[in-house]
């Protein structure tokens, strides 16, 4: 059962489960008709395997630890600065966790906060199914990838201590 952060309670929100994978991806997504047709064929692929998909950032923590999740693709709703200070926790609670962000056009994201918090890559909801595709392939072989226009140099980018980073 998944717990709100913020005060303990138990939530209703759904986790649904698949069976373990040698490399295991967990969705984080609390609008599912967004990326409906991404999670299909991400689960079409022979050579991915969708662990798990949650729907609230207070559920990530427990599927991530219960499926020894690879890549954590995050797709929530909540300001930019609330999505990486989760990335970074998440970051610190399992330092070989993968993550990549997919940022709806709200999130006002900065690319030296992207790489402090420990983000992977970063593409745009409105990037092709293909080619969200290739980044999940891509965070998984080890790259970075970051397709977003402000995040486009990331790369280039020192990742200071996160003790510097202002979330």
């Amino acid at each position: 059962m998944c717990r709100n952060h913020e005060n303990g309670a138990p939530t209703n929100h759904p986790v649904i489960f698949a069976m373990n994978s040698p490399s295991p991806i967990v969705i984080a997504d609390n609008q599912p008709a967004g990326l409906a047709d991404f999670r299909e064929a991400l689960e079409a692929q022979a050579d991915l395997s969708l662990a798990a998909a949650v729907t609230c950032a207070s559920c990530v923590f427990s599927a991530v630890s219960r499926q020894r999740t690879e890549l954590l693709i995050l797709s929530l709703s909540m300001p930019g600065h609330r999505i990486l200070q989760l990335a970074h926790d998440l970051t610190v609670l399992h330092p070989h966790l993968k993550l990549l962000i997919i940022a709806s056009p709200h999130q006002h994201l900065d690319a030296a906060h992207v790489m402090r918090a420990g983000v992977h890559g970063c593409v745009p909801a409105g990037s092709s199914t293909a080619a969200k595709l290739a980044a999940v392939r891509k965070v998984l072989a080890g790259e970075h990838v970051f397709t977003l226009p402000q995040l486009a140099d990331s790369r280039h980018a020192v990742a200071l201590p996160l003790a510097a980073a202002a979330f």
